[in-house]
This record gives structure tokens, sequence and C-alpha cells, in this order.
């Protein structure tokens, strides 16, 4: 046996086009933000680089700290890549593209450029993410609890339903 509901007056109406809009304007910088300082989408630190690692990126002069930014080309990259209104609401895509950036090796204690193209942001994104036999995962794509409070926050105060 079905509920049925009736309802009188006009319908209430969403404006997906402003909602679209405050995600696609709050979340990439949010990410690149937090995956500035070391803090992985659940909140946490980001599991620390290997010693060798670590030790490579010092002798090179870069920044050791848990950035995921040796190029910078990957977090330049996290972008909205698609948004859909749908009959539930709307979908915002945010995803690094599928460029690549340059290798980078140590030489002679400096940072060079190799002239080799890494992996496609998108896939290294995906290995940085999930992990690999030779890597811990550090998962960087999405909100953290504290971000996706704000985001609704954001929303709340946006007045979308009218």
């Amino acid at each position: 046996m079905g509920i049925t509901t009736k309802r009188s007056g006009p319908p209430v109406k969403f404006d997906a086009d402003k909602a679209i809009r405050l995600i696609a304007g709050y979340v990439p910088g949010a990410i690149i933000r937090r995956t500035g300082q070391g803090i992985d989408a659940h909140g946490n630190p980001f599991a620390p680089y290997t010693p060798r690692y670590r030790q490579t990126l010092g002798k090179m002069g870069e920044d050791t700290s848990e950035d995921l930014r040796l190029t910078g080309g990957l977090m330049n990259s996290v972008k909205v890549r698609e948004k859909r209104i749908t009959a539930a609401g709307v979908e915002v895509v945010i995803a690094p593209d599928t460029g690549t950036s340059p290798q980078v090796r140590a030489v002679k204690g400096r940072a060079k450029r190799t002239g080799q193209q890494g992996p496609p942001h998108n896939v290294l994104g995906y290995w940085l993410h999930h992990g690999t036999p030779h890597m811990r995962a550090r998962p960087f794509m999405g909100l953290s609890p504290e971000q996706s409070a704000e985001l609704n926050r954001i929303l709340a105060r946006a007045r979308l339903w009218g």
C-alpha cells in the first residue's frame, strides 16, 4: 500500500544554477588550501613521506612537508570539470586534468627538470589519493568534515529555495 501526499500552493523552487556557482567557487580552492597545509580529506595529517623521498627533496632544496606540490602541476590542475542539474539536485565534478608535469630529479643538489613528462595529473592524483604498493595513500580529493560544514553554511545562507 502506497502513501499519497497532497501539496497546495506553488511548488518550491530550487536555484540550481546558484548552488552550482557556490560549490564551484568554494570546493577546488578548499581542496588546494587544505592539501597545502598537509591535511587529508578526512581532516588528518598526510602520511609522512618516506625517509628516502624526504632526503631527495632536501637535496634538491625543496620543501619536505607533505603538501603534494613538487612541481605544482597536479594541484594547479584541480578544477571544476563538469556541472549538471539532476532530478535529485546538482552534481559538480572537481578533479585534476589529464595534462602532465615535467619529471624532477636531484642533480648536483638542485631540482632539475629532466625533459621527460610524468604521468597524467589525473593518474598521479589517483595514485596519491589511493596509494600504491610502494606509496602510502594520501587522500586529498574531497572536503574535510570542517570544510563540508563550511560549504553547508554557505549553501544555507544563500537562500537556494524560494
